[in-house]
C-alpha cells in the first residue's frame, strides 16, 4: 500500500513479512520490548502460526520502518458490545493486533495511521473468509500512553472495559467495514 510521498522521498510499501527481504537490524520505535520482538521472535511465531506480519518499506531500501502483526484472539462475551453478551455464547471470535510500531526517525509522518489502516483492511478480508467481531489491542503503557491512546480512540477504538487488562481496546468490525467502506 503506497503512502504519500515527495520528490525527495520514496514511496512506503505494506508487504507481507518475508526474512530475507526485511532488515530488521536498525529498527528501534523507542520501546526495547517491540525493538527486540522484531529482531529475535517474529520469525518463530509466524512459523509457529501464532501471528502474520506485515512490515513497510521504502523503495528499495529494505530497512523496515514500520510493522504490525495479527492473530485470532477471543474475549468473553460479557465484554465490549452489548450484543455480544446476548449471543447467548462465552467467547467472541476477534482479530488481535498484537503490535503496531513505527521506527523512530518515520514517527508523526502518518505512517502509524497508514499501518493501521492497512491492518483493518486485512482484517475486513480475514473477516469476510473466517468471521471475526471486532478488531483488538493492547495499549501499551509507558510515557507516551495518552497520546497512544488518543490515536486509537481517534480511529474509532473504545475500552474493551477488561477488568484484567484495562488498556485493552476494541473497534466492532461493522465500524470497520462502515469506515473503510
Amino acid at each position: 500500500m503506497p503512502t504519500e510521498t515527495t520528490a525527495d522521498t520514496p514511496a512506503v510499501t505494506i508487504t507481507k513479512f518475508d526474512k530475507a527481504l526485511h532488515d530488521r537490524s536498525a529498527f528501534s520505535c523507542g520501546f526495547v520490548p517491540i525493538d527486540n520482538f522484531l529482531k529475535s521472535s517474529l520469525s518463530d511465531q509466524i512459523k509457529t502460526g501464532m501471528i502474520t506480519a506485515s512490515i513497510a518499506t521504502a523503495g528499495d531500501d529494505p530497512a523496515v520502518l514500520g510493522f504490525y502483526t495479527l492473530g485470532a484472539m477471543a474475549v468473553r462475551a460479557n465484554l465490549g458490545a452489548k450484543k455480544w453478551q446476548r449471543a447467548g455464547i462465552p467467547d467472541i471470535p476477534v482479530i488481535y493486533i498484537r503490535s503496531v510500531a513505527v521506527h523512530g526517525t518515520s514517527q508523526g509522518m502518518g505512517l502509524g495511521t497508514a499501518l493501521l489502516v492497512d491492518a483493518m483492511k486485512r482484517c475486513l478480508e480475514i473477516t469476510d473468509q473466517m468471521g471475526a467481531a471486532a478488531i483488538t489491542l493492547d495499549v501499551l503503557h509507558d510515557n507516551h500512553f495518552d497520546r497512544r491512546w488518543k490515536f486509537y480512540a481517534d480511529l474509532g477504538f473504545q475500552p474493551l472495559e477488561d477488568p484484567g487488562n484495562p488498556h485493552r481496546v476494541f473497534i466492532p468490525m461493522a465500524d470497520v467495514r462502515v469506515s473503510l467502506g
